[in-house]
């Protein structure tokens, strides 16, 4: 069995976060895994009245997150990961109902 939609988010959120925060740079695979759980998420939460806090407590932060640590790339990199906040940014729409 796989893990819970939202943890599943937490755990790829939390790794492609994290490489861009520490400097790391995109991990493809990590933001892949991203966008894969926010649709699994998406899937989970479509009956829901509410979503589960965890989920919450991501979806808030994807967007300005992304955002901020595109400030601290240059030319394309930046483009990269701009384009990506914006991506993810209409799934997680997609995941919480907008």
């Amino acid at each position: 069995m796989g893990a819970d939609p939202p943890e599943a988010l937490a755990e790829a959120w939390a790794a492609f976060d994290g490489s861009l925060r520490s400097g790391v740079g995109f991990d493809i695979s990590a933001y892949e895994a991203t966008k894969a759980s926010l649709t699994a998420c998406a899937a989970a939460w479509r009956e829901l009245d509410c979503i589960p806090r965890l989920g919450v407590n991501i979806v808030v932060d994807v967007f300005p997150a992304t955002e901020a640590n595109a400030a601290m790339y240059d030319g394309e990199v930046a483009d990269r990961i701009m384009a990506a906040a914006y991506e993810l940014h209409d799934l997680v729409g997609e995941a919480v109902g907008l």
